[in-house]
């Protein structure tokens, strides 16, 4: 079904994104669905690994949807230079644990990748947030060397922006000058509760965040992926008089 709602998207996105967790247990008959059903999506289709995905499967079925993704099951990373802001994906996740981890060649790649980009604006994909954002139960399994993240976050002006997955719900913050943001599931959510430890997940509405590049800048909103009434055009009867009417 979201599937569907991207591909009947009235303004063709340039592409999407999912940040990881395509499947739950890693199983080889998951990523056949998955695959078959990320394989009817009308637009370009770019993919990272979350910590319920297994590396090597996650590879080896949907490499041929993102070939992006390369060969090298254990160091998937990969930049996209096709727009006014470069996109560089990285891989946050770490078998046998579902806390997040920056490999050295993963930061060694990306700081090159933001040195040679110059002063032109970057935005990191990864899994796993790089810091804590004070959800009780998701800071303990965020990624445990987010830090050395932040530091490139200091040294380079171009990384303006950080979207994560793995938290299933919509948080936002900033560090220096990037904005963190986690994006919502598109299955089900994740309560933010500051104190509460306990594994909560509920199903209010699924949606996804869209990007534009408007000028000079970012703009993100959320896009919501359930079936609702709508959009209708303003009517002047009933709408309150205003002066650009």
């Amino acid at each position: 079904d979201v599937v569907s709602q991207l591909n009947a998207l009235q303004e063709r996105p340039d592409a999407v994104v999912v940040s990881g967790d395509i499947v739950n247990c890693g199983r080889p008959e998951e990523y056949e669905v998955a695959r078959q059903i990320l394989g009817s999506l009308n637009h370009p289709l770019y993919l990272i690994p979350g910590n319920h995905d297994d590396k090597a499967l996650f590879l080896e079925y949907l490499h041929p949807l993102c070939p992006q993704l390369g060969s090298d099951a254990q160091n998937m990373h990969y930049a996209v230079d096709d727009f006014a802001t470069r996109l560089l994906f990285i891989d946050s996740s770490r078998a046998g644990t579902s806390k997040g981890w920056l490999t050295e060649e993963t930061i060694k790649w990306l700081e090159a990748q933001l040195f040679d980009g110059g002063d032109k604006p970057a935005t990191v994909f990864m899994h796993h947030p790089p810091l804590p954002l004070g959800n009780a139960q998701m800071d303990p399994i965020a990624c445990e060397n987010g830090h050395r993240l932040l530091a490139l976050v200091e040294r380079f002006p171009s990384l303006t922006r950080i979207f994560c997955g793995h938290n299933h719900s919509l948080t936002m913050t900033q560090y220096r000058q990037a904005i963190i943001s986690t994006i919502p599931g598109t299955v089900h959510q994740v309560p933010y509760f500051h104190e509460d430890t306990r594994p909560y997940y509920d199903l209010s509405p699924a949606s996804c965040l869209m990007h534009r590049q408007v000028d000079e800048q970012w703009v993100s909103y959320q896009h919501p992926l359930t079936h609702y009434a709508g959009p209708w055009m303003y009517d002047e009867n009933i709408s309150c008089p205003t002066e650009d009417c």
